[in-house]
């Protein structure tokens, strides 16, 4: 492993060592950035249930497959507090059963709920704890479930703006990550690969380097087609934040391509989010002067902000439709 990869992997087995109780924390969540680019979720229904061989080996416990099944019903409904609770009750039941692969598996629930939520301190601990015990059970760092963790503990880095860090961990999740697919191309390594490289490509973002972030986003999402169970808002969220990076880099027609595309898979979901796509296409139309383009999408933008009751939507499609009055 080179010294540099090495370091980052010793920075994560250390903190193993150090684990202390966890306080809860609630960060509030954004979700529309001013500049146009749409928040991916950080999760996508990414866990070790299956790699773990959860399923196959846990058949005679019930109650704790049970349990465990209310706590991810309750993830996928936002029911955060409620899951948070269950899932303490789980891990009693696994404890009691002395259930090693259920507690495992129960702490990497905790630790992508936690992630999820945005309190990226217990995250990072619960997804070090998993580490700690899926390698203490034979598991090397070249592991593929280490890889999965390690993809999350960067992206912490990142979100905590632990820069460095986060670009050491990137970069050894990707190389590992590579080797995967071209070793054995399932969905889920795929689609992991593809996360991280949005993942990467934002991080990029956040530093103004915009050729490096659109590199990294269009690979993403050009791996996410290849995926066959990807959700529809999540390529139609990419193809959003990959225009409004071509309207960065002057790539005017090809952020038009782009937001087209994104409105075209949003559409018939009806996204919270299309007006803000429909907003995007009429600025990119009026930086082309296509006056009467920019006039009709920011107007239907306006109208969906109106019916949605969505006052961040009306508002700046009213700031477009007012860029449009001072230009004529």
């Amino acid at each position: 492993m080179a010294a540099k990869y090495k370091h980052f992997w010793n920075r994560w087995t250390r903190l193993t060592r150090s684990f202390t109780p966890i306080r809860k924390t609630i960060v509030r969540r954004t979700t529309i950035s001013p500049v146009g680019v749409i928040s991916v979720p950080c999760m996508m229904g990414f866990s070790l249930f299956t790699w773990l061989g959860f399923e196959k080996k846990a058949t005679v416990e019930d109650e704790l497959i049970h349990t465990i099944k209310h706590c991810v019903l309750f993830i996928q409904r936002t029911e955060y507090e409620k899951a948070e609770k269950l899932l303490h009750v789980a891990l009693r039941q696994a404890q009691q059963l002395q259930h090693q692969l259920g507690i495992t598996y129960i702490y990497d629930v905790m630790a992508n709920l936690a992630l999820e939520r945005e309190q990226l301190d217990k995250a990072k601990q619960l997804f070090v704890v998993v580490t700690q015990r899926i390698m203490q059970d034979g598991a090397t760092e070249d592991d593929f479930r280490v890889v999965h963790i390690s993809a999350k503990l960067a992206r912490i880095s990142h979100l905590k703006k632990e820069y460095e860090t986060a670009q050491i961990g990137y970069d050894w999740c990707l190389q590992k990550l590579n080797e995967a697919v071209k070793e054995e191309p399932t969905d889920d390594r795929i689609k992991l690969l593809a996360l991280t490289e949005d993942w990467y490509g934002r991080m990029y973002l956040e530093h103004n380097q915009y050729e490096q972030a659109l590199k990294m986003m269009v690979s993403s999402l050009n791996r996410m087609k290849q995926v066959s169970e990807v959700e529809k808002e999540h390529i139609a969220l990419q193809l959003n934040d990959i225009g409004t990076v071509c309207d960065h880099l002057k790539r005017t027609d090809e952020s038009i391509d782009y937001f087209k595309e994104a409105i075209a898979v949003a559409k018939p979901l009806e996204m919270d989010y299309l007006g803000l796509m429909y907003i995007n296409l009429g600025r990119a139309y009026l930086n082309k002067k296509l006056i009467d383009d920019a006039r009709k999408n920011c107007g239907f933008a306006w109208r969906l902000g109106v019916m949605s009751r969505n006052e961040e939507i009306k508002k700046e499609a009213e700031s477009c439709m007012n860029q449009i009055k001072n230009i004529t």
